[in-house]
């Protein structure tokens, strides 16, 4: 190797370096978005019951901030981001789904909905990199608290979406581990539901 190879990839390296300390501690946006069109036609037999999907306002426009690489963050909407996955999984689990803001929405009563289910959502991300900021890992826990049409426990389902994406494919999309994450999550929802069935039929 020669003398001026090397001391381009030397200075390759430091300008890597030294634009990951500039940029440390930004919190980079990214999405959930998952190929939730991926689970169409899984639902193999539906629960026949009307559910409402609760998500509140407040929930979709809550922000969360967690760790990517090289000391930098990640931003994203978990709610908003994952509301139309969530949707499409419960219609492979039940026979209707609506969409309602929460247990006290006049939908419930007014459609006559046999359970709402709520969703509770954690999520976590990792990256060993020091240059790269994109998380390598994502992990999406999900409960959903499924009550009767007075507010009533029946039952919750727990599941939890693991995605990986290392650094050459995503390169074109930033949120490929998160997106790998949402796809994992509702397929095991979807399965979760179903062995749930007894408790809801």
């Amino acid at each position: 190797m020669s003398a001026g190879t090397v001391f381009r990839r030397g200075a390759a390296l430091v300008a890597a370096l030294l634009f990951a300390a500039l940029a440390a501690g930004c919190a980079h946006p990214i999405s959930l978005n998952g190929n939730a069109t991926s689970v169409v036609g899984m639902g193999k037999d539906k629960i026949d019951k009307k559910v409402g999907l609760a998500i509140s306002d407040a929930d979709r426009q809550r922000e969360v901030t967690g760790p990517g690489g090289g000391g930098d963050k990640v931003r994203y909407f978990p709610y908003r981001d994952l509301e139309t996955g969530l949707y499409i999984a419960m219609t492979e689990a039940f026979s209707e789904v609506v969409r309602v803001n929460g247990g006290a929405d006049p939908k419930v009563k007014a459609e006559s909905l046999n359970y709402v289910v709520t969703p509770v959502l954690v999520t976590n991300s990792y990256s060993p990199s020091i240059v790269t900021w994109p998380p390598t890992v994502f992990t999406i826990e999900l409960t959903c608290k499924i009550t009767d049409a007075e507010g009533k426990p029946v039952t919750e389902v727990k599941v939890q979406g693991d995605g990986r994406a290392e650094f050459d494919e995503f390169k074109a999309n930033h949120s490929l581990s998160a997106s790998r994450a949402t796809d994992d999550l509702l397929k095991k929802l979807i399965a979760a539901i179903a062995a749930a069935a007894p408790k809801l039929r």
